[in-house]
């Protein structure tokens, strides 16, 4: 099982895993889905007496937890050296995010939204930092709540990397899950700063991400299975401490574990469509730029029609085709310049100490 596992791994070294992307493309496709049509109708009261509803659709973020903690891991571990990981996260994260925070701030003052008001320029430089969930400072869009989960993930997780404890993941996720346990059986709140830097609600989608990649990448591991089937029985209970979501609501992310066990076993080929890899390609722009500016144009659209699916279909239209731009002007020709640009420094910093060593012994003849 372990020859499997690793020539599995040598084979996925050089590429992106197509079916993480088909997953990746599922996932924001359901998001958009549930904000035009549940979300928006719940806090606004957009629609008509004829309901289309993805009510569920939120847990599509539980699913782009887990994928996370799958390629986080795998990031970590196929760093070099501590800057491997930095240039990575930021090449990837900020020129698209940057840029989608210019492009919502510009539609919604073009098409403004009594219920959104406009942001001003505090609120817009706060945000540029991606860390303005962690203060009080309003979120340019709502679904930027999750980028503090994963900032944080990101932080916790580089620094297990710097104190050479990942190979120990193992056992840090068994305390990770039962700080996460009791945190949910007890409505026990610890001091805010380890609310904050553990992430309870959501650690055991991050921890079951780590153990699929290590399932991957390793082979079957009984410890590793019965961390995954331990992280689905806690993130259980923290979803039935909302009020809105049911059994249900279980059901369905019995369903998103059970569709990571087959693409770790490598049974979600199925899965690869062009569609799907289409928009798990474009995933991270379409999920930054569709909330929003898809509430100002369905704001707009009531005026010429109280068809729901006029109101699914336009913004979702539109939104794809913003995001493909941003993901092929921006996103890509950046996340390729910035590494680039990093592998040129990382060369000529090797070249620079090899003529230094090289010069060290001659200065002491």
């Amino acid at each position: 099982m372990k020859s499997i596992a690793v020539n599995r791994t040598q084979k996925e070294k050089g590429s992106r895993l197509a079916e993480l992307d088909a997953l990746r493309g599922l996932a924001v496709l359901t998001v958009m889905l549930y904000h035009y049509t549940y979300a928006y109708d719940f806090h606004f009261k957009l629609f008509s007496d004829h309901k289309l509803y993805l009510s569920h659709g939120n847990l599509a973020v539980h699913l782009f937890f887990i994928i996370s903690g799958f390629v986080i891991f795998m990031t970590l571990e196929r760093s070099k050296n501590k800057f491997d990981f930095i240039v990575s996260r930021f090449s990837r994260l900020y020129p698209a995010y940057w840029t989608a925070i210019f492009l919502t701030a510009f539609i919604i003052t073009i098409l403004p939204v009594p219920t959104l008001g406009h942001y001003t320029p505090k609120e817009i430089l706060y945000n540029i930092t991606m860390f303005q969930g962690f203060t009080k400072v309003r979120l340019i869009d709502q679904v930027y709540w999750t980028l503090k989960m994963e900032l944080t993930f990101y932080i916790l997780m580089y620094g297990l990397y710097l104190a050479r404890l990942l190979r120990k993941i193992e056992i840090i996720c068994i305390g990770w899950l039962t700080l996460s346990l009791i945190s949910s059986l007890f409505s026990i709140h610890f001091k805010k700063y380890i609310d904050v830097l553990f992430i309870l609600e959501y650690a055991p989608l991050f921890i079951a991400g780590i153990n699929f990649y290590r399932i991957k990448t390793n082979g079957a591991s009984f410890l590793n299975n019965v961390i995954i089937g331990t992280s689905f029985l806690v993130e259980c209970k923290w979803l039935l401490t909302h009020p809105d979501e049911n059994y249900g609501s279980l059901a369905i992310l019995a369903g998103i574990y059970a569709v990571f066990y087959l693409f770790t076993y490598e049974k979600l080929s199925w899965l690869n469509n062009k569609v799907l890899l289409f928009l798990g390609t474009i995933s991270y722009s379409l999920y930054l730029l569709h909330n929003v500016i898809g509430y100002a144009i369905i704001y707009r659209l009531r005026q010429f029609s109280d068809l729901q699916l006029f109101y699914v279909i336009v913004p979702l239209i539109f939104s794809v085709l913003l995001a493909t731009t941003l993901t092929y002007a921006i996103e890509k020709p950046a996340l390729k310049y910035i590494r680039d640009a990093y592998k040129k420094w990382k060369a000529k910093k090797v070249v620079y100490e090899t003529e230094a060593l090289v010069k060290e012994p001659l200065s002491n003849c």
